[in-house]
């Protein structure tokens, strides 16, 4: 929590970053300093660092809201079933993401609430395993869905409409 009071509701520095001293009675604020007085190190690592592989990477959000769109393509870890994240704040909303992955059973599934009333392209990382898309479905329904093959493995993903609690189900043999 204090990593995010140096950021929320009045950021400190850039988003992402945070000054090398926090703000307090003694110091005051960085960025209400002249520059030449402030602390000179910004530790992106402290937020940025930790949050790009567990928001983009696992859980694969990838806003695009000046156009409209957002992607959610996870990719469960080796080793874990399953990973979350919730009030992953995107413009004026934001997007939940829920997934799963039973790799024996071959089941894979996501689900995403998303407030930014934009597009919402919904799916999972598939490994190259030499398993076969056999059923996708959308909230229950069966779907046609994209097919794209990257370095992270076999993004199945479908478009889905915002506002709502979107559910995607891929079942591979």
């Amino acid at each position: 929590r204090a990593n995010r009071r140096l950021q929320l509701p009045r950021p400190d520095e850039q988003p992402g970053s945070m000054p090398e001293i926090a703000p307090s009675p003694d110091y005051g604020r960085s960025i209400d300093k002249p520059f030449n007085e402030r602390a000179q190190v910004l530790q992106a690592w402290g937020n940025y660092g930790t949050i790009w592989p567990v928001v983009h990477q696992q859980l694969g959000v990838r806003p695009d809201l000046g156009r409209g769109m957002i992607e959610v393509v996870p990719q469960v870890p080796g080793g874990q079933r399953r990973i979350a994240g919730r009030n992953i704040r995107l413009g004026g909303g934001f997007v939940n993401v829920m997934t799963s992955a039973r790799r024996a059973a071959g089941v894979y599934h996501t689900s995403v609430l998303a407030t930014t009333g934009a597009v919402v392209r919904v799916g999972h990382t598939i490994p190259y395993n030499g398993e076969r898309i056999e059923r996708v479905t959308l909230d229950g329904v069966r779907v046609p869905y994209e097919l794209r093959r990257t370095n992270r493995g076999r993004e199945v993903t479908v478009s889905a409409t915002p506002g709502g609690l979107r559910t995607v189900v891929i079942r591979t043999g």
